[in-house]
């Protein structure tokens, strides 16, 4: 039991540190291009946190089984190159319990896997659409700028403001440009300051302050001119059709029996990516065993490698099922299958006890 806890205490930890840095590494990635649409306009700034945590599921769908892949490869490599591994093997501690140690830490992994894959990530994608929905029927969720002009209340009114303060909500110097579909209520309204608010409907308004309203009909000279110390002015939400879920924000429900290729190779995706861990984690044992002399990365490289194709193996499998160009059964279950015969067997065969057995009996055969 002693045993049992320290291999699993030390994958753990190193499972930990590689998922953290790992995820250090890609949230801030994320975190740049979603500075940059906010930065363009494409979503209002005050959506980035949100935006950024809602990330967090999608990402751990390939995070988790590559952190417990390299975990396994980085502890039992530093085991074996300290030889602890050997001082394991002289006291009877043999492969196949380093392999159930693995896999207990794997079937963790896994369920966390499933959680993740078939709930948080779709739920999240799904949150996602609802923001960016909501923000693009907002007229107040339009980042304001200084000194630009910008289109309102779906076009029916043009802005520009020479100062903006308080993250768009105090303007200063603000010229409006308010269109109408009768031409005799078009109007020109500026103002020395303003600023915008919801009421408790949460209906957004435009209050301006001391400034002028000018309206008329061109090409007439006729243009009545009023002076105002308060103007308020509606603005009115779009009409934004909700944007049509892609299978990736689905929920998983939605896509057991589907006859849609691209919920079906969602669906194959889902049950897959849980199912690859407690596979990859056979391959990663036997890979993890190094002579100490080579040292504790040696095997690291095909590693590597042999785990990118497989999860290029996947994507592209995918993709081809979204095409109509892989048929749906057995589609990507065939490619951990293929893996577990080419692979996973072959490592592991050698450290059974039927594969002793086998040995010592043609032994004694050829004897």
């Amino acid at each position: 039991m002693i045993v049992f806890r320290y291999i699993f205490k030390e994958t753990l930890k190193t499972q930990l540190s590689i998922l953290l840095i790992l995820l250090l590494i890609f949230t801030s990635q994320q975190f740049i291009r979603i500075l940059a649409r906010a930065a363009d306009g494409s979503i209002p700034s005050s959506l980035i946190g949100q935006m950024m945590l809602l990330n967090i599921p999608y990402m751990g769908l390939l995070l988790l089984p590559i952190s417990l892949f390299i975990a396994i490869l980085f502890a039992h490599g530093r085991l074996y190159a300290d030889s602890e591994m050997t001082v394991l093997r002289a006291i009877g501690v043999g492969p196949s319990y380093i392999m159930r140690i693995s896999l207990v830490l794997a079937l963790l992994t896994t369920v966390v896997a499933t959680v993740n894959t078939m709930w948080l990530a779709p739920m999240a994608r799904e949150k996602q659409s609802q923001l960016l929905d909501a923000a693009k029927a907002d007229p107040l969720s339009i980042p304001l700028e200084s000194g630009r002009f910008l289109s309102l209340d779906g076009g029916h009114l043009t802005a520009y403001v020479e100062d903006v303060q308080d993250s768009g909500r105090s303007l200063q110097r603000i010229f409006l440009l308010q269109r109408s579909p009768d031409p005799a209520e078009a109007a020109i309204i500026v103002a020395a300051s303003g600023h915008l608010t919801n009421d408790a409907q949460g209906t957004p308004w435009v209050t301006l302050a001391n400034g002028k309203r000018y309206a008329g009909t061109p090409p007439s000279t006729q243009f009545s001119i009023a002076n105002f110390a308060e103007y308020k002015a509606q603005l009115q939400r779009k009409d934004i059709e909700p944007s049509t879920p892609k299978a990736r924000a689905l929920p998983s429900s939605a896509l057991y029996n589907s006859t849609d290729k691209k919920q079906i190779a969602e669906w194959q995706w889902r049950v897959v990516l849980p199912l690859s861990i407690p596979l990859m984690t056979l391959i990663a044992v036997p890979l993890a065993v190094v002579n100490p002399r080579q040292g504790r990365y040696a095997k690291l490289l095909p590693a590597v490698m042999l785990y990118l194709s497989y999860f290029l193996l996947l994507s592209a499998g995918q993709s081809a099922i979204e095409r109509g160009q892989l048929p749906e059964m057995p589609g990507l279950y065939i490619i951990p299958v293929l893996f577990t015969l080419l692979f996973a067997v072959p490592m592991n065969i050698k450290s059974t006890r039927l594969w002793q057995r086998l040995r010592i009996y043609w032994h004694k055969e050829k004897c």
